[in-house]
């Protein structure tokens, strides 16, 4: 009895794009194609971005009250009687967040080991965002003619730089048991 002509096909390709055609690899792609679309989708609505911005602007009103600054936060803005700054949509790391976890959805690893890498991103992530905007915000205040050049070159720089290294250190820890079998090789 003669194979399904879908397996013909299948066994006729080169095994690199055998490989890149397997369940595995499709389901990570969707999934990887499937978190882009929603990124998107939550970076162009006006509401969900609004509540990213106020928990930013909330945590770094807290961080900077337990260092005696008086901020309040209304609506996306920490003030105080020193200097205030606004929350916004490219303030959040949504972007950088979002790729971090591509990238770990497209690294072959275990479902909880995936899992784990992206919760462990995105808190990192997150809370150097925080420390970011509570830096920008004792910058402004103590040096105000550098503002422009942290936020726009150095934290900018840093956070994708801080990015790539925990997704490097998260890959290089996280191989799946087929690259162990396989002796390390990709």
């Amino acid at each position: 009895m003669r194979a399904p002509a879908h397996h013909r096909i299948l066994q006729s390709l080169k095994p690199q794009l055998r490989y890149l055609l397997s369940p595995r690899v499709l389901s990570r792609i969707v999934c990887c194609i499937g978190i882009a679309v929603l990124l998107v989708f939550v970076a162009n609505s006006d509401q969900a971005m609004l509540r990213i911005q106020q928990t930013y602007a909330h945590a770094t009103a807290w961080v900077l009250n337990v260092f005696g600054e008086g901020a309040a936060v209304t609506t996306n803005t920490v003030q105080s009687q020193r200097f205030g700054i606004n929350v916004v949509t490219a303030c959040t790391g949504i972007f950088l967040t979002g790729l971090f976890v591509i990238a770990v959805v497209a690294w072959p690893s275990r479902l909880r080991t995936t899992l784990l890498g992206i919760a462990f991103g995105i808190a990192t992530i997150a809370g150097l965002n925080v420390i970011r905007l509570v830096s920008l915000f004792y910058i402004g205040t103590h040096l105000p003619q550098w503002f422009d050049v942290a936020h726009v070159v150095v934290w900018q720089s840093l956070m994708i730089l801080s990015a790539v290294a925990l997704w490097l250190l998260w890959a290089s820890t996280h191989r799946t048991r087929q690259a162990s079998r396989d002796g390390g090789s990709r």
